[in-house]
């Protein structure tokens, strides 16, 4: 059970710096034959989790359905030294690790500080 009354979705905070994030990579990749979506499921077997969930995600996929990753952006909050939170850092390793890229990080509580939020 969780206590945030929106429920995995996150905060009202993270699902403002999310939706943002997911406009961001909608015009990056603008024009070109890419996916770009939120709450992408990311199959992570051997990793902590068997699945992720990545915030937004920018993909490509042929015919046989073969993914190629090729943003991730996961939202999230930091300690008191500016690094992800635990749950944060494990999910950027499971995704890193599973689909070949760098994630991008965003803390929600400085984007929104950054950008007038």
């Amino acid at each position: 059970m969780t206590n945030n009354p929106n429920g995995k979705k996150g905060s009202k905070k993270h699902q403002d710096v999310q939706n943002a994030e997911f406009e961001k990579a909608k015009d990056e990749f603008d024009g070109k034959d890419v996916k770009v979506e939120t709450e992408v499921p990311v199959s992570t077997l051997n990793g902590k989790k068997k699945l992720r969930i990545a915030d937004v995600a920018a993909y490509s996929s042929d015919e046989d359905n073969n993914i190629d990753y090729l943003k991730i952006v996961q939202v999230g909050k930091t300690d008191k030294s500016g690094k992800p939170v635990k749950r944060e850092q494990e999910a950027i390793e499971d995704l890193e690790k599973h689909t070949h890229i760098k994630v991008n990080f965003v803390d929600y509580d400085n984007y929104l500080l950054e950008n007038n939020g």
